[in-house]
């Protein structure tokens, strides 16, 4: 099959999405299929890839008294993305969150292909969506119609893909790249000094709940001298948790501010616990399969998305962050018993290994067959909706 995958953000930036993207078209070229990626053109970062096609431009858009990049394909780079789409006729076209605006709208209006999407996010009231919500909500139900197959990456995103359509969702994790995380992999050294290393790694803003790990971890540095708490990340309330680290002056917390994707693995491999105590906004966790796939005991949020992961035995170890009495108490269990921890670490070995991206990629690629082989039907109405909304994109830019 000759196979587009979407991406709706600049392709050249480090993300969740853009990482699946990259390891799906990886997993599928294996197969012998022929994959091409297309996203939008980023300002002044040309690509030497091949297999990347870059497509639209960035614009300032004025909206509710800010300023949003967007990207979209107007006048020539418009006609460019037709002429695109019909030399390279794609068997299948498979976007990447749909209804983020814009290029991926304007793809699946001139799609002849076969419709496949991946829903990613644990719910559509992201700050893009809600700052464009007068323009893309009213064509989210003709996005979905267009749609030939529709994948969702947990139960999570199915609740409010069920708002548009009916149409039957196949359910398909992202995956893990196993050798990638594992045991195998060296710790940082200056870490390894008989103290428990606790973990935590993603962004600091207020639903990844790193605020509410570091309360629990002070007052468990009461009970416990010998523990370290590890920091990864940065995000809009980094300030503020290294400000309570200063302010309570807590000892033995390593904050270590963005971390570069080659560190992640030896950080996991550094730490006796790894801790994601997210609030909400989780479709699945893929800190919780990186960290399961190097071994590691896993305190996690109990948040829908984290919960489809830590299922039956990895269950034991959710928490509600903000109950600091039972975050505290379930770390030290943890903390205070090495058994337990390999115990814990064994159990997630043996359960991630269903995330293996061979896997999942032949869940994806029997998706694909069964879109094909359907009998699809041409939704002139949905069409001409869509192309209606985007003609509101249009004189937008116009009148900038």
């Amino acid at each position: 099959m000759k196979i587009a995958q979407v991406c709706p953000y600049n392709f050249l930036r480090s993300g969740g999405v853009q990482s699946h993207i990259e390891y799906l078209a990886t997993e599928l070229r294996k197969k012998g299929h022929t994959v091409k990626i297309i996203a939008p053109a980023a300002k002044g970062v040309p690509s030497k890839r091949k297999d990347l096609i870059l497509l639209g431009a960035s614009n300032e858009l004025p909206w509710a008294d800010t300023r949003i990049e967007l990207s979209i394909a107007v006048g020539k780079k418009r006609k460019e993305l037709k002429e695109v789409l019909k030399r390279e006729k794609f068997d299948i076209i498979h976007f990447h969150e749909p209804w983020i605006p814009v290029i991926s709208m304007q793809i699946l209006a001139e799609s002849k292909s076969v419709n496949v999407a991946t829903f990613h996010a644990a719910n559509r009231k992201n700050i893009l969506i809600q700052s464009f919500a007068t323009l893309v909500m009213p064509i989210a139900s003709s996005v979905v119609n267009l749609l030939d197959s529709i994948i969702a990456v947990s139960t999570v995103p199915t609740k409010y893909i069920r708002e548009f359509s009916d149409k039957k969702i196949h359910i398909v994790p992202n995956g893990i790249d196993l050798q990638a995380f594992s045991r195998r992999k060296k710790p940082l050294q200056k870490y390894i000094d008989g103290k428990i290393n606790i973990l935590f790694l993603g962004r600091m803003d207020r639903r990844k709940g790193a605020i509410y790990l570091v309360k629990a971890f002070r007052r468990l540095k009461r009970k416990m001298k010998n523990i370290r708490l590890i920091l990864g990340g940065d995000g809009d309330e980094f300030e503020s948790v290294q400000s309570y680290i200063k302010r309570y002056s807590i000892d033995d917390v390593e904050v270590l501010g963005y971390i570069e994707e080659k560190l992640k693995s030896r950080l996991y491999a550094t730490c006796d616990i790894y801790c994601s105590p997210a609030l909400y906004g989780e479709s699945l966790g893929i800190v919780l399969l990186e960290a399961m796939a190097t071994g590691k005991s896993v305190v996690g949020g109990d948040n829908p998305g984290y919960r489809t992961v830590l299922k039956d035995t990895g269950s034991l170890f959710l928490v509600k962050p903000q109950k600091t009495d039972d975050f505290v108490k379930k770390l030290k269990i943890l903390a205070s018993n090495k058994e337990l921890r390999e115990v814990m670490g064994q159990w997630g070995i043996q359960e991630v290994k269903k995330y293996a991206w061979p896997r999942i990629v032949d869940s994806v690629i029997n998706v694909y067959e069964q879109a094909l082989n359907a009998k699809r039907e041409v939704r002139i109405k949905d069409k001409k909706s869509v192309n209606e909304s985007l003609k509101k994109w249009y004189k937008k830019l116009s009148d900038i």
